[in-house]
């Protein structure tokens, strides 16, 4: 069988993101090394925060959806009746070089300036026992963008056309999967992306036929690349739709607070605050019953 050609993945642009990077992430949560709570110098000095009647909670900057996920963040703490009080990421210049891939910076964050971290995909069964997971609070997909009109889904593209796909993701997996399963006169290769801009930036260039970046990111990106917006969506077909689910992390010691989380999301949820929240923002996600 041949193997489709594969480049090595261009520098990254310094736009990258922690949703984007989180297949990494997990990649390193899966080495039984890194399993244990990660040691930070005097974490005993943080101790446990006295919250009182707030909430307190990380949002990334960094991250495409974190204008959606300051607003959920702040409506579920209005929800457990609790004052919203946000910290930040990348808006501390101790944190602004922090890449979000870190297991210790996670772990400093978590016991240092929140109870809850908002923006992460939740994988099943892939974080370290110190960490849980929220239930989702909306649900996105990975999308592929062309700049041919007459293509109309990912068939219409000639495999003469290559795909460039931001490298890690559930998504590139399950493309690589699909690639080396068919017949090479079938198959298009598929060139690694440091990142979604990397990827919709070769399009752009011509390099590669189609891109496929995760859709909050292109949602984000398109505000600040007037070029983006020329990028059309096409359907996956052959293959099918790849979606993830967006929520939130907290230590696993505070199963109380995960689980009024849960409830607020879930009332949030039902009451059509959250779908309100996504589509004020005109945000490419559904909410999660």
């Amino acid at each position: 069988m041949t193997v489709p050609r594969v480049l090595p993945p261009p520098l990254r642009d310094g736009g990258g993101s922690r949703l984007a990077a989180c297949c990494l992430l997990l990649c390193l949560l899966t080495i039984p090394s890194r399993a244990d709570t990660p040691f930070v110098v005097d974490d005993w000095r943080f101790g446990t925060r006295e919250t009182n009647a707030a909430l307190t909670y990380c949002v990334d900057e960094r991250d495409p959806d974190w204008p959606v996920a300051r607003k959920i963040a702040a409506a579920v703490a209005g929800a457990l009746l609790l004052q919203p009080k946000e910290y930040l990421i990348g808006n501390d210049p101790r944190t602004a070089d922090m890449s979000g891939e870190d297991l210790d910076d996670t772990y400093r964050l978590l016991i240092q300036h929140c109870d809850v971290l908002f923006g992460f995909k939740l994988v099943p069964d892939a974080y370290p026992a110190w960490i849980t997971i929220t239930r989702p609070y909306y649900r996105s997909t990975y999308v592929y963008v062309a700049t041919d009109p007459t293509w109309k889904s990912l068939s219409d593209m000639p495999t003469s056309h290559a795909i460039g796909a931001t490298i890690g993701t559930g998504a590139d997996m399950r493309l690589s999967q699909y690639l080396l399963a068919v017949a090479a006169e079938k198959r298009w290769d598929k060139f690694p992306m440091s990142s979604d801009e990397a990827a919709l930036q070769a399009v752009l260039r011509g390099t590669t036929g189609a891109a496929l970046v995760w859709g909050p990111a292109l949602w984000a990106l398109r505000k600040t690349n007037a070029e983006f917006a020329t990028l059309h969506e096409i359907a996956p077909t052959p293959l099918p739709v790849s979606t993830a689910d967006v929520g939130a992390i907290l230590l696993s010691r505070q199963s109380f607070l995960r689980s009024s989380v849960d409830q607020a999301i879930a009332s949030l949820t039902a009451d059509g605050t959250i779908a309100s929240i996504l589509s004020g923002e005109h945000f490419p996600g559904t909410p999660e019953p």
